[in-house]
């Protein structure tokens, strides 16, 4: 191998991050906790099928360009979004374990709605995992190389798989027939591990007390952004959590009658029949069903079972609201759907208008709810989450609860302010009972199937005591009645806001843990918004854990867009778990996060120090 491959070498990043003055030595953010000096392998057209790569663009080709930066000069791999370049195999030539992280270039200037992504995999090993850069902001006419941290493990006969995540949008092969993400690689860079180390880690992966973190997946995004078409892919966004501090994911297995595994009840989002979609992502999503439904394969089961394989539970959730949607996304209700079939179902509103919703008011509504849940209890599931924290309400003015109002307190709540505290106390006994019908499905399920634990059921719900009330939530009454084993706020802002700095004052998740205390309710507050930089997260994770929390629970948590990319985010996220890296991180004076980057000095036969504008 030339000098020019592998080279052995501490930058300055590496250097800070390395010294025992900045971090503390059991903090293992990334690969900083491992004292070897690090390789970096730098030609990647040592890659092979060598027929794969050309030093021109050229479609199902990477294209092979020469680079140079103050540390280290090499070869990079390039691919444009609709290259739909080959994988490719790159030799490795390690012994023993290591660190392994990647070095990519992240263009400033990438097209709309696309950041640089790449697949990776070791021979021998299971599905890709996806690393993906968010997009950078625009750094003053220079180009750097940033650094992603990917895994620790043994490298013994093992090389690396290079892969251009890649969709097929049409049939043709003509360049509109292929969606990919911009894809850039620069290095690879081994650290390797001392005897200890490897003990240590070792070790840590077999310690289950720092397993507290959640993670949510909406089995929608994947099947409308890459048109799945495999089982190879579904589980591909399952395999992140492998040796993390997550011990359970919470996978959608429906919205409404839309279910996300081959149902006999309800519908799949195959949408047969329909051939115009209001976004692309919604055509993608269509055809990777009917794909899936042709070639047999279940993503709910392909999920769950490679979630035994990650060793992480798997608990199946539910959008309890997801009956009917509105224009543009009016494809949701396309083919024979119930909402359709049952009028006498929805919603009534303060006039006796009837509504675009069912209430769970109607005991037959509850009842074909569970029905759906009993089939998704038929798969190898850990336990169920009803998602009240989308398109609510469920419980409104229908006659029968009017009218027991009325017998209750001797008025029309009608005649009510909307918020009148014992019209919105009674109105909660609605899903308290659907609680109580749900427990003792669940509980039956267990019995009949011989199960050794008890399905479990989680909840997410609103932001306080207050608004769960306006939404005829009772989070309390499910506690006290042993109805929820997982409680888990969605965030401590009003209306179910994703964006806003959620518990930014600890105190905010007093109510829900005042409210779990000498129970065996678990509180696991979700983190938002999604994007977030890592010192932001372990200092959010900090007060939380400091106000009493246990377990902390992730919306939205893989793929590109979610929080599992590997970038600096998912370094600290993955290992959120361990209290103590956090305190140490903190005691030490909070050092910067950011990954190492290598400022490029040239690229191809341009010399990046006369970079310009324009």
């Amino acid at each position: 191998m030339s000098a020019a491959c592998c080279v052995a070498l501490v930058s300055g990043h590496d250097k800070q991050r390395a010294s025992p003055m900045t971090q503390s030595a059991a903090d293992f953010f990334g690969d900083r906790g491992f004292s070897q000096p690090p390789i970096y392998l730098t030609e990647l057209d040592r890659c092979t099928p060598v027929g794969s790569l050309s030093p021109v663009p050229r479609r199902h080709s990477w294209r092979a360009l020469p680079y140079s930066t103050d540390a280290f000069s090499g070869v990079m791999l390039l691919a444009g979004p609709e290259t739909a370049a080959p994988d490719v195999t790159f030799r490795l030539n390690a012994t023993g374990w290591h660190a392994v992280s990647i070095g990519v270039y992240p263009f400033w200037s990438e097209p709309e709605g696309r950041q640089l992504e790449l697949q990776l995999k070791l021979t021998g090993s299971g599905p890709f995992t996806v690393l993906s850069h968010p997009r950078v902001p625009f750094a003053g006419h220079a180009e750097w190389l940033h650094e992603m941290f990917w895994d620790v493990v043994d490298l013994t006969g093992r090389n690396l798989v290079i892969a251009q995540p890649t969709a097929r949008s049409s049939p043709d092969d003509d360049p509109g027939s292929f969606l990919g993400q911009p894809a850039r690689i620069a290095y690879v860079k081994l650290t390797p591990l001392t005897g200890a180390e490897v003990r240590a880690v070792t070790t840590d992966r077999a310690a289950s007390k720092t397993q507290r973190l959640f993670a949510h997946q909406d089995a929608h995004g994947p099947h409308s952004a890459w048109r799945l078409t495999s089982a190879a892919e579904i589980q591909r966004e399952v395999e992140p959590y492998r040796h993390t501090d997550f011990s359970r994911l919470y996978w959608e297995c429906g919205s409404g009658d839309l279910m996300n595994y081959f149902t006999q009840i309800g519908r799949i989002p195959a949408y047969d029949g329909l051939e115009d979609f209001g976004r692309q992502a919604d055509r993608f999503n269509a055809e990777s069903w009917r794909i899936l439904r042709d070639r047999g394969i279940d993503p709910l089961r392909v999920a769950a079972d490679h979630a035994r394989d990650v060793g992480i539970e798997f608990h199946a959730s539910y959008r309890v609201a997801g009956f009917h949607y509105p224009p543009p996304l009016d494809h949701f209700n396309h083919g024979d759907a119930v909402f359709d079939r049952r009028p006498e179902w929805r919603g009534v509103d303060r006039e006796g208008r009837r509504t675009p919703r069912f209430a769970y008011t109607y005991p037959e509504v509850r009842a074909y709810v569970i029905s759906l849940l009993r089939e998704v209890a038929q798969y190898p599931v850990d336990g169920i989450c009803m998602l009240y924290n989308r398109r609510l309400p469920l419980v409104e003015y229908e006659p029968q609860l009017v009218e027991g109002f009325r017998t209750a307190h001797g008025v029309d709540p009608r005649t009510l302010d909307s918020h009148d505290p014992a019209w919105l106390r009674y109105r909660t006994g609605v899903l308290t009972q659907f609680h109580r019908e749900l427990r003792a499905a669940m509980d039956e399920e267990t019995r009949r199937q011989g199960r050794s634990r008890r399905l479990e059921i989680s909840a997410v719900v609103a932001s306080s005591e207050a608004e769960n009330l306006e939404f005829g939530v009772d989070p309390r009454a499910w506690v006290d009645e042993g109805l929820v084993d997982t409680l888990i706020p969605y965030s401590s802002a009003r209306n179910f806001n994703s964006s806003v700095d959620a518990w930014a004052d600890p105190r905010a998740v007093d109510y829900f843990i005042n409210v779990a205390r000498g129970s065996n309710t678990i509180v696991a507050p979700n983190m938002m918004p999604r994007q977030v930089s890592p010192e932001h997260l372990r200092r959010r994770a900090a007060g939380l854990y400091r106000a009493g929390v246990q377990h902390l629970f992730f919306w939205d948590c893989a793929g590109g867009s979610g929080r599992a990319n590997y970038a600096d985010m998912w370094s600290a996220l993955r290992r959120l778990g361990h209290k103590d890296e956090i305190e140490g991180w903190r005691a030490g004076g909070e050092p910067d996060l950011a990954s190492p980057r290598h400022e490029m000095h040239s690229l191809g036969d341009w010399n990046l120090d006369y970079q310009t504008p324009g």
